[in-house]
């Protein structure tokens, strides 16, 4: 969980890559959990969710929820607002994809965007997703308070490998640090 403070006033969020919320036990024992947390903003990647879903989950969260849907059986992410905030969305953005979804919102005389991301693992798809990214942000954040969070399904250095195949930097790699640099971005 990450907290940020603006002059005294706290913004907390959480980032969770859920596998999948289609089984509604699953669903609601996470929204459960994410509301015991007391965050401001939570992001999920793989919800598996379609547009079908919305009503109903929405209805299971009670609160706002901003969806970029990908398939019943892969992809899509959402940011979920915690319900008791009085916060006005200003903007929000999906792609098509499954892949990024993007809010500014005004709350407690804060502006803030707000970017959930999940990239793809294949390395064939990823520069594009970047380059739609970096297009995104461009166009679309208020750069000077962004957060942007999710599964960027790579390791930025060696010391984040864990296990697995031995670690190498990739053009994909190059191109997150390169984004990071243009919007001042930090790994936190």
């Amino acid at each position: 969980m990450n907290y940020l403070d603006f002059n005294e006033k706290t913004c907390n969020l959480i980032s969770l890559n859920v596998r999948g919320i289609r089984d509604q036990s699953k669903r609601r024992s996470i929204f459960s959990f994410l509301k015991d947390q007391k965050a401001s903003f939570y992001f999920l990647q793989e919800t598996f969710s379609v547009v079908e879903d919305e009503p109903i989950w929405k209805k299971e969260w009670g609160g706002r929820m901003i969806f970029s849907h990908g398939s019943r059986h892969s992809k899509g992410i959402c940011i979920l607002i915690d319900p008791s905030m009085k916060e006005n969305l200003e903007y929000s953005f999906s792609d098509n994809a499954g892949r990024i979804a993007l809010i500014t919102v005004s709350f407690n005389s804060i502006k803030l965007s707000l970017c959930n991301i999940d990239a793809p693992n294949n390395p064939n798809d990823q520069l594009q997703f970047i380059q739609e990214l970096n297009n995104c942000l461009r166009d679309k954040v208020e750069l000077t308070t962004l957060i942007v969070g999710g599964d960027w399904n790579c390791t930025l250095t060696k010391k984040d490998k864990k296990s697995g195949l031995i670690w190498r930097p990739t053009n994909f790699r190059n191109a997150i640090l390169i984004t990071m640099d243009i919007f001042d971005l930090i790994d936190n």
